[in-house]
């Protein structure tokens, strides 16, 4: 059974591991502080990025910004020094695709490969493997960890050579902050029009007006239940600035995700990072996010 190890233990790195090791895999993990639950799930805890590319034929990295995947990669006692000749790299963040392209030049150089393979879907539905991955990288690659993706998330999708992936991702959230907007906008507008909230969720849930978003998000609104956040708005946001830059170098012009992102940039900037992104509702009927008006919900 191939090894895996699992750099980045957070909200979507854990249930991956644990994904993994309830299909036979052997698991080793690391974060840079100790996570009890990969141990009482039957994985192993190691102590470096470095201990994790020594025991592991797959490595998979869901890690926050590019400082830290380098860190892991690149770092005094990072994967890139340990590595297995032949490893695969399945790196699952939402990043710069070309600083991704540096580390995989490198992780070639000592003889293993990297995927490009971001993952959509939230915390929740990764355990029951309902989000989906886009893998991108060499197809030969890919497919030689076809059973650990089929693992890992449940629905792949190869998008195509590196990089690819992450694009595919844009498309993708582009479509979930347009969709959350429309769907708060749709809300208040409900709201405020004297209807009832829950025959409008219900009426359009399955209608063509529908989306998955509105199913998931749209009872989040109703009640402005902001925390905990499913999908926290800081998280979306980082997402944003790269799709946006990605429109600029493809000389793309998107109206409609400018004016979402804009919502979505005046909710950072308020400090409303990690509430769910459904709190972009509050944005467009002047509410405070952090206090529960009962006369004026949504």
């Amino acid at each position: 059974m191939t090894s895996v190890g699992v750099i980045g233990l957070g909200k979507m790195g854990l249930p991956i591991a644990r994904n993994l090791l309830e299909r036979g895999f052997p698991v080793t993990g690391y974060r840079r502080t100790p996570v009890d639950e990969l141990t009482a799930l039957g994985g192993t805890f190691a102590g470096s990025p470095g201990e994790v590319a020594a025991a592991s034929t797959v490595i998979i990295s869901i890690l926050p910004d590019v400082d830290a995947l380098r860190e892991v990669v690149l770092g005094p006692d990072g994967t890139a020094a340990h590595l297995r000749p032949g490893t695969v790299h399945i790196e699952m963040s939402t990043l710069d695709v070309d600083a991704k392209q540096v580390l995989r030049d490198v992780v070639r150089d000592r003889g293993g490969d990297m995927l490009d393979c971001p993952i959509s879907g939230t915390p929740a539905m990764v355990a029951p493997r309902a989000a989906t991955t886009f893998a991108s990288g060499e197809p030969a690659c890919v497919d030689a960890v076809r059973q650990v993706l089929d693992a890992i998330s449940g629905p792949w999708v190869y998008a195509g050579a590196f990089g690819s992936g992450a694009r595919l991702k844009y498309v993708a959230n582009l479509l979930v902050a347009v969709h959350t907007v429309a769907t708060a906008e749709a809300l208040l507008l409900a709201h405020r029009s004297g209807l009832d909230l829950k025959l409008v969720q219900d009426a359009v849930s399955g209608s063509i007006a529908g989306s998955t978003i509105w199913d998931r998000r749209g009872p989040l609104v109703a009640g402005r239940t902001w925390t905990p956040a499913p999908g926290p708005i800081g998280t979306l946001h980082l997402i944003l600035e790269q799709i946006e830059a990605q429109a600029g170098a493809t000389g793309t012009t998107l109206p409609v995700f400018a004016a979402a992102k804009d919502l979505f940039d005046k909710a950072v900037a308020e400090g409303w990072s990690d509430l769910d992104i459904a709190a972009v509702h509050d944005q467009l009927s002047g509410q405070d996010p952090f206090q529960h008006d009962e006369e004026d919900t949504p």
